[in-house]
């Protein structure tokens, strides 16, 4: 029989795509708006750079992490389209409470909650697309970063533009939005607009799981299973944990360095600052699927990671992004983190996909979003804000972003170098077809 004859029909798996595309530019929604905003935002409450980075950071990434392990497993057990729905519903309460919000505790508790919505919904999209096309397919390799793609697709340039039109229109008409400034109105109209994704995700049907040799299998099992692929999954959440640093450091930081270092507002660098999204983002997620399946071609599935390997140590270099002498040169620099950042977690995405069964392989990558938020996404952001502080001040804030990345780079690159070994030495490779 045909292996590919008990996967969807192209038009079912298409349309599904789709509508998880259009979910995943909903998730960026929230990580860009804040990025974007987060200026304004912190004159608006009176925010120090600390609990900005608690915010960004430490109050999202730990109950992202937190969140990862038992959702994962209910990815494994559960409808995953129903998952979704729920998931959305959250995320748009969240986003219409960060846009009313008048304290930091209750700014606290939606960034929260955004972290459990975020540790529901990726590894959930990612699991119905894994069931969507055979793993050696071309097609395949498309679906699983073409929702990346979509999602950050010129993004961060329409909420800059419309920012600032926000901005400048309410100065001569105040009471145009109720007497919200421009930061809350686009918290609010991004909740107001998901409404009708809600309808297209009822629309998905939940696919059958491919590969899997038992179901319903419970807790203990599963976890002595995913142990048996310790020597390749233990250096690969190191890896993953070490990168999603640098990657925050950029997400986060990037636009504070840009207003206060190089005086731009969010309109004047809402343009390119979309350029560098597309090339960062779009070109990393695309790349990352193409070399991986490069490296499994010369290398086996464990070689899906040797070009990560590559793409690791380069971030060091690009770290320097928050002292670079230009504006320009922070916007290639800034261009190039983006881009191995999207580029290694496509990678490591895939590598697990393809090295892990696919009856744990929810819990895999719930364990993946776990170590890379609780110690890597909760981390950064906060250590950068307060190792600028110990070097005098949020002047600092650009030196702070290369002497926390610039080691957490290379020890990433060493550690998918040991997962790509470790891969070879468990015998991963003969995990699926």
């Amino acid at each position: 029989m045909d292996p590919a004859a008990s996967y969807p029909p192209h038009k079912t798996a298409r349309w599904a795509i789709m509508v998880l595309s259009v979910l995943g530019f909903f998730l960026s929604m929230d990580v860009t708006l804040t990025t974007l905003l987060i200026e304004p935002m912190k004159h608006d409450m009176v925010l120090t750079d600390v609990e900005i980075g608690l915010l960004q950071g430490t109050a999202f990434g730990l109950a992202f992490g937190l969140a990862s392990l038992p959702l994962g497993r209910a990815i494994d057990r559960a409808n995953r389209v129903t998952l979704l729905k729920l998931g959305l519903i959250v995320w748009m309460v969240s986003m219409g409470a960060t846009a009313l919000a008048g304290s930091v505790a209750t700014l606290m508790l939606s960034r929260i909650a955004l972290g459990f919505v975020y540790a529901l919904l990726i590894p959930s999209a990612l699991s119905i697309i894994s069931d969507l096309y055979p793993p050696s397919g071309a097609r395949w390799r498309q679906a699983s970063s073409l929702w990346a793609k979509r999602a950050v697709r010129h993004s961060a340039f329409w909420r800059g533009l419309i920012f600032d039109a926000l901005t400048k229109l309410l100065v001569g008409s105040p009471d145009l939005t109720g007497g919200l400034v421009p930061w809350r109105t686009l918290y609010l109209a991004a909740a107001a607009l998901a409404l009708p994704l809600l309808l297209g995700i009822g629309l998905i049907s939940e696919p059958a799981r491919q590969e899997q040799e038992q179901r319903g299998r419970s807790l203990k099992p599963a976890l002595r299973e995913l142990w048996q692929h310790r020597s390749f999954l233990e250096p690969l959440l190191a890896a993953m944990l070490f990168s999603t640093m640098t990657f925050q450091a950029a997400a986060v930081w990037a636009t504070p360095v840009l207003i206060r270092s190089y005086h731009q507002t969010p309109g004047q660098f809402a343009g390119w600052l979309s350029a560098v999204t597309f090339a960062g983002g779009i070109v990393g997620a695309l790349l990352g699927g193409q070399l991986a399946e490069f490296g499994r071609r010369r290398a086996g599935r464990a070689g899906v990671l040797l070009p990560a390997i590559v793409a690791a140590a380069l971030t060091a270099p690009l770290s320097f992004f928050g002292v670079a002498p230009s504006v320009v040169t922070f916007g290639i620099l800034l261009a190039g983190s983006m881009l191995v950042g999207a580029f290694n977690a496509t990678i490591g995405v895939i590598a697990i996909t393809l090295n892990v069964p696919n009856e744990i392989r929810g819990l895999a990558l719930g364990a993946n979003v776990f170590v890379s938020a609780v110690f890597g996404a909760a981390t950064a952001p906060t250590a950068i804000a307060l190792l600028s502080s110990a070097l005098g001040g949020e002047a600092k804030l650009g030196l702070a972003i290369a002497g926390i990345c610039v080691p957490g780079a290379l020890l990433s690159a060493l550690f998918f170098g040991v997962a790509m070994r470790g891969a070879k030495l468990n015998g991963t490779e003969a995990v699926a077809p």
